[in-house]
């Protein structure tokens, strides 16, 4: 998924992931790291490094950070003007 000029819309709390409403395309490691399981796969982030990843599942990852956009952006809405 392509990032706009290199800059996400969303950043949450890895523990905070929301897959139903966000689509996620990026791991940050916050301040000090973190052990995280994307797509079934443990990893270590160190401190202020990034992974760009599609991720399709996740669990753990306290104090990483998972990068987006909302699903709508690429969904899109069936009524006029894009309003909800």
């Amino acid at each position: 998924m392509p990032k706009i000029n290199d800059i996400h819309s969303i950043i949450v709390p890895a523990q905070n992931a929301n897959l139903t409403a966000h689509t996620y395309s990026e791991v940050y490691g916050g301040n000090s790291g973190c052990t995280i399981n994307i797509n079934g796969q443990t990893i270590n982030v160190g401190m202020s490094s990034n992974i760009s990843i599609w991720i399709n599942s996740v669990s753990g990852g306290t104090g990483c950070f998972l990068l987006g956009e909302k699903q709508n952006v690429y969904q899109g809405t069936n009524i006029i003007g894009g309003v909800y």
